[in-house]
């Protein structure tokens, strides 16, 4: 079968290797079609995941597809039934440094296959196009159940990037009105607008203050009686520290900060502004219980999520596929099919 294996820095190449063969506990999944997520890209340019090994690594987690063989201890679940993979769960790190199976491939192996743990039924009222996107948005998910996100929320995204977007569309399912996103690229603001974003600010030619302002109104402080921006929760997706910086300037007294977006070098945090506004600052990585609701979400045929995928491609193309998905003017989420 084909599998897309890493084998360096910004070298990729499309291998045949062996269909695998299920143990008693697991199945064997062929692939639909998986996104490229921001990861891949890193791991891209780094060449390898974790710990350099000198051997081709697979890639791709964001999955979805069809059960085709399965091990004789599985019983929760059938051959020919659509699903969508959990890439952490068990024994399973799916395109995440496993030196063997990974989702840009024809077959993949899914180890200790359990329904509603790493294996999740698609209902087929729900299309694969919008299933596949479970996974980004789970990560998004996770993020707003520890924000103890509600409806009542006035939100500011940073950052419209796949994950951002996500985060648009997670919010509008909780009945949030109030979303204001924030990037320097107007083809991403965009597509936030369509996903039901209320307000965009493009700080490559707005004040993001000012703009914010327009858009959610002022508070004053209780403590320092300075107008504040009018908005409950900041999620972080785009990794910028002097966004952050300018967060605690403007934030209102309790508001929350979300951090999702991946910060490789340590941040300053004004700790003052922290204890006087009493802000909360709340980290989120990955997504372990939020398939489900996701899943749930995507059902919801009133809700836009088509904007979120950019483009899609055979997985023989993937080479104009990864240029794609590395071009943030271009691109959102971009889909390798194998169907």
């Amino acid at each position: 079968m084909k599998q897309l294996r890493m084998h360096g820095v910004n070298e990729l190449r499309l291998d045949e290797v062996p269909v695998p063969t299920p143990g008693p506990d697991d199945i064997v999944v062929r692939i639909i079609a998986a996104g490229i997520c921001g990861s891949d890209l890193g791991f891209l340019r780094d060449g390898y995941i974790g710990r350099p090994s000198g051997e081709p690594v697979p890639l791709g987690h964001e999955l979805v597809g069809i059960i085709h063989t399965m091990g004789e201890n599985v019983s929760s679940l059938e051959t020919g039934q659509r699903v969508v993979i959990h890439p952490m769960k068990g024994r399973n790190r799916i395109g995440t440094g496993d030196p063997v199976h990974g989702g840009f491939a024809e077959y993949l192996l899914v180890r200790d296959a359990r329904s509603g743990e790493s294996v999740f039924p698609v209902q087929d009222s729900l299309s694969l196009e919008r299933a596949v996107l479970t996974e980004p948005i789970a990560v998004s998910m996770h993020g707003l159940n520890k924000a103890a996100t509600h409806a009542g929320d006035r939100v500011v995204i940073l950052g419209a990037g796949p994950i951002g977007l996500g985060a648009v569309a997670a919010l509008k399912h909780r009945g949030v009105q109030d979303i204001v996103v924030v990037d320097v690229i107007e083809e991403r603001l965009e597509r936030a607008r369509q996903l039901g974003a209320s307000a965009t600010v493009n700080t490559s030619h707005q004040a993001l203050r000012e703009s914010l302002e327009s858009s959610l109104g002022t508070v004053k402080s209780k403590v320092m009686r300075q107008p504040s921006i009018n908005a409950s929760l900041y999620i972080d997706c785009a990794g910028h520290a002097p966004l952050l910086d300018e967060v605690f300037g403007m934030a209102c007294d309790g508001a929350r900060l979300l951090i999702l977006a991946t910060h490789k070098k340590p941040v300053a945090m004004d700790l003052a502004q922290l204890i006087i506004k009493e802000i909360s600052v709340i980290g989120s990585l990955s997504y372990p219980t939020e398939f489900a609701e996701v899943l749930e979400m995507l059902g919801n045929q009133q809700l836009a999520i088509e904007p979120m995928i950019s483009h899609s491609y055979p997985l023989d193309d993937y080479e104009v596929a990864f240029l794609t998905a590395q071009d943030p003017h271009l691109s959102a989420k971009v889909i390798l099919r194998l169907d």
